[in-house]
């Protein structure tokens, strides 16, 4: 799905007389339905009720519609412990969010979104990702052909999130302001969607789940570091286990593999782990991670023979689940194409 890009942030004063609530018209040529991931759950609805409830999966809420038909789309991906959804309501409405309490939602609104929070007369415009209030309700209008997308989990594995992250247990508060880095966050939740509506309908169970399991991961770090600033340790503990790191990723750059199964491995945080890596590599993780499976990737090209080896088989054994993107990063690193490296060892 192309994300549409958002408007532009504007202050709102006292709310608007109700006539200014009517749905704008539909755009010249009919909106087309959103093209979803093939593997998320599907809603295509005229009703509010059943747009409700397909979002409801996510978090409880109410929608109200401001003219008799609406043109409502919603796609749900199942993350492992989270969700991400895609809602367009093809019609102007009102969405009332009750306190989220230990939930944390975070709406990244794809077209202006006028939010008001509790009993406050005064709301704002946003274009960018915020969280839903803890302790009070969150009234919304979204852009009825634009959208959003929704980005939900429990506080006690956000949490545990943080703790590798950034090294601090404590559980991070939900906001009812935009958070500190909501740039950063919109755009993980829309690389997250784009990406996952490149994955094949016939990709096996195996492969999307190690795909959610990433995606997931990069998710709820953005979340965690959107909260602001964090304390961390100036000298990483860790700092004397990166050849420990490359073992391991000799071991498991074959799967999909994030920069949390990485600090994981280590046992430090995601920031410890990114001060190491760089101190003594002058890389990133990913970096090392990618240069790790594009070592091994010409490695098993040259020695295959080109008669009954593809390049997709190779890509895919090294832990590369798009060709096209493993084809540009191989060429830019080595000169040749994986094709020509493949037809050069027969």
């Amino acid at each position: 799905m192309t994300i549409p890009r958002s408007g532009s942030r504007r202050t709102m004063g006292q709310p608007r007389p109700r006539s200014m609530f009517m749905a704008p018209a539909a755009p010249a040529s009919a909106a087309p339905a959103a093209v979803l991931p093939p593997h998320a759950v599907r809603t295509r609805s005229r009703r509010a009720s059943d747009l409700r409830d397909a979002v409801a999966t996510v978090t409880p809420h109410e929608v109200t519609a401001l003219q008799p038909d609406l043109d409502g789309v919603v796609g749900t991906l199942a993350l492992p412990h989270s969700r991400l959804v895609y809602v367009r309501y093809g019609g102007s409405v009102v969405v009332e969010a009750p306190p989220t309490q230990r939930r944390v939602v975070a709406t990244i609104p794809l077209g202006p979104m006028h939010v008001t929070i509790g009993a406050s007369a005064r709301g704002r415009i946003h274009d960018s990702a915020f969280i839903l209030a803890r302790e009070d309700r969150t009234l919304m209008r979204p852009d009825p052909w634009a959208g959003a997308l929704v980005l939900a989990t429990d506080e006690d594995r956000l949490a545990q999130h943080q703790a590798v992250v950034v090294g601090d247990a404590d559980a991070p508060q939900s906001s009812a302001h935009p958070v500190a880095s909501s740039v950063a966050l919109t755009q993980a939740c829309r690389h997250a969607w784009q990406m996952a509506s490149t994955l094949s309908p016939q990709a096996s169970s195996d492969v999307v789940n190690r795909f959610l399991h990433v995606v997931e991961d990069q998710l709820l770090t953005a979340m965690v570091l959107s909260q602001g600033p964090q304390t961390v340790e100036s000298r990483p503990r860790g700092s004397l286990r990166v050849p420990y790191l490359r073992d391991w990723l000799e071991a498991h750059h074959d799967v999909d593999v994030s920069i949390c199964d990485m600090a994981r491995a280590l046992g430090v945080s995601v920031r410890q782990l990114q001060y190491a890596v760089h101190a003594q590599t002058g890389l990133t993780p990913t970096e090392l991670l990618r240069e790790t499976r594009l070592r091994h990737a010409r490695e098993l090209l040259l020695a295959a023979d080109h008669g009954s080896t593809k390049v997709a088989q190779v890509a895919l054994a090294c832990g590369f689940a798009h060709l096209g993107r493993f084809s540009a990063i191989y060429a830019n690193r080595f000169g040749e194409s994986p094709s020509a490296t493949l037809k050069g060892s027969s």
